[in-house]
């Protein structure tokens, strides 16, 4: 398959008249009921449960997550949060975007 097969720029026209057609107003006006429907078919679904192999990286990501983050965000959520309540949080983001990345990858999420 040539590179040039991969071209999409023969879209270019239907996301134009896609943005003519949705105006100046809000993108999460149009794209949030489709997303909002999508996350909780997910959060209702079946979770599978994660090889003990990618449980420890996602935690361990999460862990250079917080410790780089910027310290004034990092304060905030200490003092609200212990920190493996900070820890879970920022884990179960990085599995949503991830469910949400294969979401769109298999097409489930086209719509958008």
């Amino acid at each position: 398959m040539e590179s040039d097969d991969n071209d999409l720029h023969w879209l270019n026209d239907f996301e134009r008249m896609a943005d003519e057609e949705l105006g100046d107003g809000s993108a999460c006006e149009q794209v949030h009921p489709i997303v909002e429907r999508w996350l909780q078919e997910w959060l209702d679904s079946e979770l599978p449960t994660p090889r003990s192999s990618v449980s420890q990286a996602v935690a361990c990501l999460a862990t250079e997550i917080i410790n780089n983050a910027p310290e004034q965000i990092a304060n905030v959520l200490m003092e609200h949060c212990d920190e493996d309540d900070v820890l879970q949080w920022i884990q179960g983001v990085l599995v949503t975007g991830q469910a949400f990345q294969s979401a769109l990858d298999s097409g489930r999420l086209d719509d958008l």
